[in-house]
């Protein structure tokens, strides 16, 4: 079972699909947030004296989204994009995709196959 507060941990398929709704609540507060900041990024110049500001602000943001989605054990791979560790790999989700399907093997972490393909060749212990 996850528990909320554990930094970083391991995950089985049903425990990922559980948690999933929370961490596209939390990853669609923040993105609807950063919305604007972006477009306002990119009216401006790349010499802008205000434009340390909104990058700032603009870091802030993603800095709370990675705090929050960290600290239920998920691991973020990247900007909307983090992974459920399954301990060979991660279950791979990215905003807005409506499900988790996606796996990403340990050594392979820019190739994501589907996660049913996976389960199909592997039949890891995880897809329980």
């Amino acid at each position: 079972m996850f528990e909320i507060g554990t930094k970083h941990q391991l995950f089985d398929l049903t425990e990922a699909h559980a948690l999933l709704p929370l961490v596209q609540t939390i990853t669609k507060k923040h993105q609807e947030e950063l919305a604007p900041i972006q477009q306002r990024l990119n009216r401006m110049l790349a010499n802008d004296p205000r434009r340390k500001y909104v990058e700032s602000d603009f870091a802030e943001i993603i800095s709370r989204w990675r705090t929050k989605v960290e600290q239920l054990g998920v691991v973020v791979t990247g900007l909307w994009l983090v992974g459920f560790d399954v301990g060979e790999g991660v279950l791979s989700w990215k905003y807005p995709e409506l499900s988790l399907r996606y796996f990403i093997a340990e050594g392979e972490p820019e190739e994501r196959i589907k996660i049913s393909d996976y389960i199909d060749e592997y039949d890891p212990d995880w897809a329980c």
